[in-house]
């Protein structure tokens, strides 16, 4: 995606309810659209928590006096599973064991407020959690596919830390294989849009490490990718060079954003 591109998808979106027409509007694939909103609303988050949480205090008391958790953390433009966890903070209540016994708990308004909470947030809640890791091993599923139905032998990352090896890419192969003019080694899944600031993060914390121990390879961005990101030779590629057998990767690409 070429960066004018990618900063009119950013700048048009705000929340959830702008998805389906920012996607149609840009013609793009609504996982492709919600992977950028994902991204814009964590770096936002990162920026004002800091600020919004030196007043939880003040949080807390307008819970007390009959604000709605979702109110507050609207009001306050923040996620609001993480408001809950800043309000359960000031009442002294573990966040672990109270979402364990969530439904046993005697105090109604906290109980249902917090489950509203958590049903209106799609990003940080622990749904939204969970649906982005099952994305992300769909992603690896449809590369194991691929890789199988060319004949390619590899070791997947499990099988790798089984041997004890540390900074494990998600597929090393067992020879290497020609892409593009291109011998590449080793395969990683990203369930995500490669924008500048993921790229340089998964950079420092594995390319750089795939690179020094089994060379040349290729990351796979399933939501797309800026086309300024670079890699020192390697391959980077999207959803679009898979476009052969597109079943698997049209339900990555329209898996459940909202509920």
């Amino acid at each position: 995606m070429d960066i004018d591109t990618y900063e009119q998808i950013y700048g048009a979106l705000e929340g959830v309810e702008d998805v389906a027409r920012v996607a149609e509007h840009f013609c793009q694939p609504v996982g492709v659209i919600y992977s950028i909103l994902n991204q814009r609303t964590v770096t936002e988050v990162k920026k004002k928590f800091p600020r919004v949480q030196s007043k939880s205090k003040t949080h807390y008391r307008q819970w007390k006096r009959g604000k709605t958790i979702v109110q507050i953390a609207r009001s306050n433009r923040v996620p609001a599973t993480l408001m809950v966890s800043m309000l359960l903070k000031e009442m002294g209540i573990p966040k672990k064991s109270f979402f364990r016994n969530i439904d046993e708990l005697p105090d109604m308004r906290l109980k249902n407020e917090v489950k509203e909470a958590i049903d209106s947030d799609f990003f940080f809640s622990p749904r939204a959690h969970e649906l982005h890791s099952i994305k992300g091993k769909l992603g690896e599923s449809i590369l194991e596919a691929w890789l199988v139905g060319l004949g390619i032998s590899f070791s997947t990352e499990e099988d790798l830390r089984e041997m004890g090896m540390q900074k494990t890419p998600d597929f090393l192969l067992d020879k290497a294989m020609k892409i593009d003019g291109k011998e590449i080694s080793w395969i990683e899944s990203k369930a995500l849009f490669g924008d500048e600031r993921e790229h340089q993060y998964y950079l420092k914390k594995q390319f750089s490490d795939y690179e020094e121990n089994y060379g040349t390879g290729m990351v796979v961005y399933w939501y797309g990718f800026i086309d300024t990101i670079t890699m020192n030779g390697h391959l980077i590629r999207d959803y679009q060079f898979f476009g052969k057998d597109r079943g698997m990767i049209d339900e990555l690409l329209n898996y459940e954003t909202q509920w």
